[in-house]
């Protein structure tokens, strides 16, 4: 059954860090916000549930656990999946110190997605949106929601340890963003880094909760996306363009990924 319960900021004051919008929400099958832009910082963790995030000529398929940042003025589009669409918190805030807390957290370094954060943060965004309120009192608990809530990624980021298969990871991405548009395998990439495919298959779950052919279609749709925006090449250019020989599979990969054909996905461009 699908919900929405929200709060939103009447007005707009200065201030090192402000809550301006939190909410909890279930969301129906196929529901989506954008392309569009904020005027401020959005988070929004999902509880449970998959959807896909499409940023910076980038697309996203998020699940539980995984947390995403809308940036001030940065265009996004995201959208619930239509067999198990999610469920999730957000907290919209801005101020003088936003930006620099940010930085202090995984998103640092343009980051949008943290898989597998902190169910602490789930926690802090609906205790920000239950003391969600325009009086005095309110507002502080809101704030002091929220510098919580950044205090839990900073924390968590200076805490992780550096995981002893991350350089291997590291090259295998790599491997995956130069050789996208060719015919590679797995095999392909657990041969350049000198690893076994089982091995690199537990080492991209560990550490970015994905396989490494999760990764390699994540790559080749970004890519594919920003090809049929030019709207000068066909489908059937666009998939050879990004490794896939055969069109029909490359349409369904999309819809599935994305949540709309090559050619809606095209035509939305316009």
């Amino acid at each position: 059954m699908e919900y929405k319960y929200s709060y939103r900021r009447p007005e707009r004051t200065p201030g090192a860090l402000t809550v301006v919008s939190a909410g909890v929400q279930r969301c129906q099958p196929g529901h989506s916000w954008g392309p569009g832009v904020r005027d401020h910082y959005l988070l929004h963790y999902v509880v449970r549930g998959e959807g896909i995030l499409i940023c910076r000529e980038q697309t996203h398929a998020l699940g539980a656990g995984d947390l995403f940042l809308a940036a001030p003025d940065e265009t996004i589009f995201y959208r619930a999946d239509d067999v198990h669409p999610w469920e999730y918190r957000w907290t919209g805030f801005y101020g003088s110190e936003a930006g620099m807390l940010l930085g202090q957290t995984d998103f640092a370094d343009g980051r949008l997605v943290l898989h597998g954060a902190s169910m602490q943060i789930a926690d802090e965004m609906t205790a920000i949106y239950e003391a969600g309120g325009n009086r005095p009192e309110q507002n502080a608990f809101m704030t002091g929601g929220m510098y919580r809530l950044l205090g839990i990624l900073i924390r968590d980021r200076t805490l992780r340890p550096t995981h002893p298969g991350s350089e291997s990871v590291n090259r295998a991405v790599e491997f995956i963003q130069g050789n996208y548009a060719l015919s590679i395998s797995v095999e392909d990439i657990a041969r350049h880094v000198g690893l076994s495919r089982s091995r690199l298959y537990r080492l991209f779950r560990e550490q970015l909760r994905l396989s490494p052919v999760d990764v390699l279609t994540q790559v080749r749709m970004r890519q594919a996306c920003m090809l049929l925006r030019r709207r000068s090449m066909s489908i059937k250019a666009v998939a050879a363009s990004v490794g896939y020989e055969d069109q029909l599979y490359f349409s369904r990969r999309f819809r599935e990924i994305v949540g709309m054909s090559p050619r809606e996905y095209a035509q939305s461009a316009e």
